[in-house]
C-alpha cells in the first residue's frame, strides 16, 4: 500500500506541466490573433524597381525632337544679320564743320590734355572753327537727345540708321533744333559754342560716332579716310 502511493505524486506533476503548457499555448495563440500581419507590398517592390531600371527609348544622347528647336544644342538663329557691307563706312556724308582737323580720335592711345592736365583717351575728333559756327548734320537721320553735359556743354545725339549714332559736341546752347527733329544731311543742327573739358583748346566741334554703342573712328565712319 505504501508503495502505491509513492506513486501519486508523479502523476500529479505531470497533469501540472500538462496544464501550464495549454495555457501558454492559449495566451501565444490569442496574442499572435490581435498582431497586425506583417506583409510584404510586392507591387511597390515592383513600381520601384521599374523606375529606377527604365532605360531610355534610344543609346543616342541629345537627339533634337523632329519640329522643335533645341536651342541648348542649336543656338537659335539671329533675325537680323549684321552684314559689313550694311554699316555706314561707304556711304556719302557730310562733313558736320569745315575740314580744319586739330586733333584726331585716338583708337584706345592715351592723348595729353592740355585742359585737364593728365593723359587720356579722345573718341572723337575735334573739328576747328569759331564760336558761332553753322554745325550740320552728317547725313539725314533723327534727333533722339538734346541736353547740357558739364564736360561736353550742349550735346545733340542723332541716330542716322544702320546702328550709327553721331554726337556733335560743344555747341551753343539754347542754338540747336529740338529732340524729335527729322533732320537732312547739311542740315543746321546748331551753332558752335565751347567744351569746357577741353577749354584751352581753340573753339572746336568734338565729334563721335558710336556703331551699335561702341566708338569708332568717326572719319572712318563717314567715309573720310585720306581726305583733308
Amino acid at each position: 500500500m505504501k508503495k502505491k502511493l509513492k506513486q501519486y505524486p508523479n502523476i500529479y506533476l505531470a497533469l501540472f506541466v500538462c496544464l501550464i503548457a495549454v495555457g501558454v499555448g492559449s495566451v501565444v495563440g490569442l496574442t499572435n490573433r490581435n498582431s497586425p500581419e506583417k506583409t510584404t507590398d510586392f507591387s511597390r517592390i515592383t513600381v520601384q524597381w521599374s523606375l529606377e531600371n527604365e532605360q531610355p527609348l534610344t543609346d543616342e544622347a541629345n537627339i533634337g525632337i523632329s519640329g522643335i528647336a533645341d536651342e541648348r544644342i542649336y543656338p537659335a538663329e539671329e533675325t537680323t544679320e549684321k552684314i559689313e557691307e550694311n554699316k555706314p563706312y561707304s556711304g556719302n556724308f557730310a562733313l558736320p564743320m569745315g575740314t580744319d582737323i586739330i586733333k584726331d580720335f585716338s583708337n584706345g592711345e592715351m592723348v595729353q590734355s592740355k585742359t585737364m592736365g593728365d593723359w587720356r583717351v579722345h573718341n572723337g575728333v575735334d573739328f576747328g572753327g569759331s564760336a558761332g559756327n553753322e554745325v550740320v548734320a552728317v547725313a539725314d537721320g533723327k534727333i533722339t537727345s538734346v541736353y547740357d553735359d558739364s564736360f561736353w556743354g550742349t550735346v545733340v545725339e542723332i541716330d542716322h540708321g544702320n546702328g550709327m549714332t553721331a554726337r556733335y559736341c560743344g555747341l551753343k546752347s539754347g542754338s540747336c533744333l529740338p529732340e524729335g527733329s527729322e533732320v537732312k544731311k547739311y542740315d543746321k543742327i546748331g551753332s558752335l559754342g565751347h567744351i569746357p573739358v577741353e577749354i584751352s583748346e581753340e573753339d572746336h566741334l568734338h565729334l563721335e560716332i558710336l556703331i551699335d554703342g561702341e566708338n569708332v573712328d568717326p572719319l572712318k565712319a563717314l567715309n573720310k579716310v585720306g581726305e583733308s
